[in-house]
């Protein structure tokens, strides 16, 4: 699993409007004055930027499986960082750490995955910060008569496996919930919607040409969407919004 640096910039704006400010700060809140922060999945560094801003005293473990990625993040802040496979053993990447977060992951690994994750972090006693993760929502204004069959078709595929094993998708929010409750985690989750405009027309092409792309592999109805909504953005005239959660869970 890997992203491209085009992608993660392009997103960057977007999930930083998204992010929900009072569970980062009781994140912050919950940790030592120097705390170190592992950051999984952590590709730029973006996650760990905004963590910074909040508790510039904090030291990260960067952990990722692309180097690349790991080579842009040391230029954008002092941190460790560490090349592995996520799906292998994390146990080594969270020596001595005080905290653990992750944003836009979960919803990417399957639940025998996340339930190994959770264990570590009940039996470390790690305060967890999983920001954006997707839950499945979406608002695109105006409607199309296709997209229940599209965004259906959408999620089906974002249930992949990405590397972890069936993925959570859309379910992820709910899971890591049920799971890190029965843990005995004290858990809160907050909205963190993208809103995006019809002048923003990258974001809006990226987003609707992956919807598209992964809808049309089991929903026909996709290219039709696919053309009439891209007549929409190049007139300026269709709007996004794009449902997510962020979790908190301290124990």
């Amino acid at each position: 699993m890997s992203f491209s640096p085009e992608w993660l910039t392009l997103r960057a704006p977007f999930d930083t409007k998204a992010r929900d400010t009072e569970l980062a700060r009781s994140f912050v809140a919950a940790l030592p004055s120097a705390p170190l922060i592992v950051d999984l999945g952590a590709g730029t560094g973006a996650n760990a930027l905004a963590l910074a801003a909040l508790l510039p005293q904090a030291r990260f473990r960067l952990v990722d499986n692309d180097p690349a990625l790991l080579d842009i993040a040391r230029t954008r802040l002092r941190a460790e960082t560490v090349q592995a496979d996520l799906t292998g053993d994390l146990s080594s990447s969270l020596d001595g750490a005080d905290a653990l977060s992750a944003s836009a992951l979960m919803d990417l690994v399957s639940a025998s995955w996340f339930e190994a994750l959770a264990a570590q972090a009940a039996k470390r006693r790690l305060p967890l910060l999983f920001p954006l993760n997707v839950d499945g929502r979406h608002a695109l204004t105006p409607s199309d008569r296709d997209d229940a069959a599209v965004f259906a078709a959408f999620a089906r595929d974002q249930r992949r496996d990405k590397g972890f094993g069936p993925a959570l998708g859309p379910e992820a929010p709910r899971h890591m919930l049920e799971r890190l409750i029965a843990f005995g985690a004290r858990v809160s989750l907050a909205p963190s919607d993208w809103q995006v405009s019809g002048d923003e027309r990258a974001m809006l092409t990226a987003f609707v040409d992956g919807v598209a792309e992964a809808a049309g592999r089991t929903e026909t109805a996709a290219t039709g969407w696919h053309k009439r909504r891209q007549t929409l953005i190049a007139d300026g005239a269709l709007s996004l919004s794009v449902g997510h959660q962020d979790l908190l869970a301290l124990w």
